[in-house]
């Protein structure tokens, strides 16, 4: 009989080895976030959304692992039919106790819309979410924490190319966002990261540019967003910026400048007026803006290569044309063009463009 005894206690012993075990793993996933990202997630429970539904979509929107193991923690609590419809904004950090806590409240988490729009600097998108009525949220601490992108490249590894001591500049990506009234600075700066590299990752693989990372692209995306009107034309103006670049192009074109008027507003930009109208400045005067400062290599009508950062925030498209310009352009200049406003007309030789900027000097202005 001693065997078959021994035999029980062994297997007993296994089997409590087990339960242990099983529900060390239990609770350790209950008590582990899906991960330590602070982003908000906007979450929605509809009315009459059963434990299950709810659970899957959770797992769906990367706030839980296990919807099964959601599911069975809410019916063993209790709660199952407790979990109130509702608008929410969690976060992957939170674990499934505070996730199921949060959503038995009903508290529908109020809302601020802000749209940035492409092309803007980063005071003007302080500017914009400061008075957007984000009570936590103002605009010297918005831009604040903005200049310091150092301290989010651990949490978005396309910034692991920003210089040190850069700003966020550029990498605030510009759409129409839907903010939890309760955001703070950091909670909708991670989001507006989270958009870029959402965005930045749909081209990364087909970058056609050589040599060349993250901070390059973002850089001279800034710039065409800046110059160009049309959609259409922002892989031929990255193309001609990309061009002027090149060592073989360098003579034709001042050492490699690329003569970005836009780069030389950057630097004039003052509150009230970030991007002032510098047609009427002569060329010595332009070419001088910025001497002596720390921001002069900012000004490509004077300096050689790219500047040292962005100068906007590019949308998806002058992102995808910095990052996969006409590579069956071979021009180094453009101009405007009287034939139809907003549009360029494209030249390889300086003759070429003297002949179309007298055209557009001599045409018929409104």
């Amino acid at each position: 009989m001693a065997k078959p005894l021994r035999a029980l206690f062994l297997g007993v012993a296994l089997v409590a080895l087990m339960i242990a075990c099983l529900g060390s793993l239990v609770l350790r996933e209950v008590r582990s976030p899906v991960s330590d990202d602070a982003t908000p997630v906007e979450f929605v429970v509809d009315a009459g959304d059963s434990t299950s539904t709810i659970a899957t979509k959770l797992r769906g929107e990367g706030l839980i692992r296990l919807p099964q193991l959601f599911t069975y923690l809410v019916r063993a609590q209790g709660f199952d039919g407790k979990l109130r419809a509702g608008h929410y904004m969690l976060r992957p950090n939170m674990t499934m106790g505070q996730i199921m806590a949060a959503l038995q409240t009903g508290i529908k988490i109020e809302e601020v819309q802000v749209t940035i729009i492409e092309g803007l600097r980063l005071e003007e998108i302080a500017e914009k979410l400061g008075g957007a009525g984000l009570p936590n949220v103002t605009e010297s601490e918005f831009l604040a924490l903005a200049r310091n992108g150092a301290a989010f490249k651990n949490t978005h590894f396309r910034l692991s190319s920003l210089p040190a001591g850069a700003s966020l500049e550029g990498y605030l990506f510009p759409d129409t966002y839907r903010l939890a009234s309760t955001a703070t600075v950091t909670d909708v700066i991670e989001t507006m990261l989270g958009r870029f590299d959402e965005q930045y990752q749909t081209f990364e693989t087909a970058v056609r540019v050589p040599e060349t990372d993250v901070h390059k692209i973002v850089t001279m995306a800034s710039l065409v967003q800046r110059e160009a009107t049309e959609k259409s034309e922002m892989p031929l103006i990255a193309a001609v910026f990309w061009n002027r670049l090149k060592p073989e192009n360098q003579g034709e074109f001042g050492g490699g400048k690329l003569g970005s008027d836009p780069t030389v507003q950057y630097l004039l930009g003052q509150k009230g007026n970030w991007w002032p109208k510098i047609d009427t400045m002569a060329a010595d005067e332009i070419n001088n803006v910025g001497a002596n400062t720390p921001g002069f290599s900012y000004n490509t009508r004077a300096n050689g290569g790219l500047p040292p950062g962005p100068i906007s925030t590019p949308g998806l498209d002058a992102l995808r044309a910095a990052a996969q310009p006409d590579e069956s352009a071979n021009y180094l200049y453009f101009v405007a063009s009287c034939e139809k406003p907003g549009t360029h007309k494209f030249a390889t030789t300086f003759d070429e463009f003297n002949r179309y900027e007298q055209e557009y000097l001599a045409c018929p202005k409104p």
